[in-house]
């Protein structure tokens, strides 16, 4: 598996971790937030988070073409909780990470 791959995956289960952890009535959100301000610039990048800024080219910028099916519908479920929970943040990653 690629490095980038694997960076993919390391997003997806950690971000779907954190939705279900919140769906269960623990905190995670603060948790969530700092990792998508330390990929817009705006925030210090723990580990996952620099893991995060590298995988999010390929996510975003390459619609996951270098995904597997199931890594695909992961992205895009996290995608859509992304957009739902935090839609000004998305629009930004888009344009940051987004093809021209």
């Amino acid at each position: 598996m690629s490095v980038s791959r694997c960076l993919v995956v390391s997003l997806v289960l950690v971000l779907v971790a954190v939705e279900v952890q919140g769906q269960r009535g623990l905190t995670g959100n603060n948790y969530v937030e700092k990792q998508l301000l330390c990929a817009l610039d705006k925030a210090p990048c723990d580990n996952l988070g620099r893991q995060i800024k590298d995988a999010l080219p390929e996510i975003i910028g390459n619609n996951c073409k270098s995904c597997d099916s199931k890594q695909v519908a992961n992205a895009r479920r996290i995608a859509r909780f992304v957009q739902t929970k935090y839609p000004d943040v998305w629009n930004a990653l888009v344009t940051k990470y987004g093809t021209n």
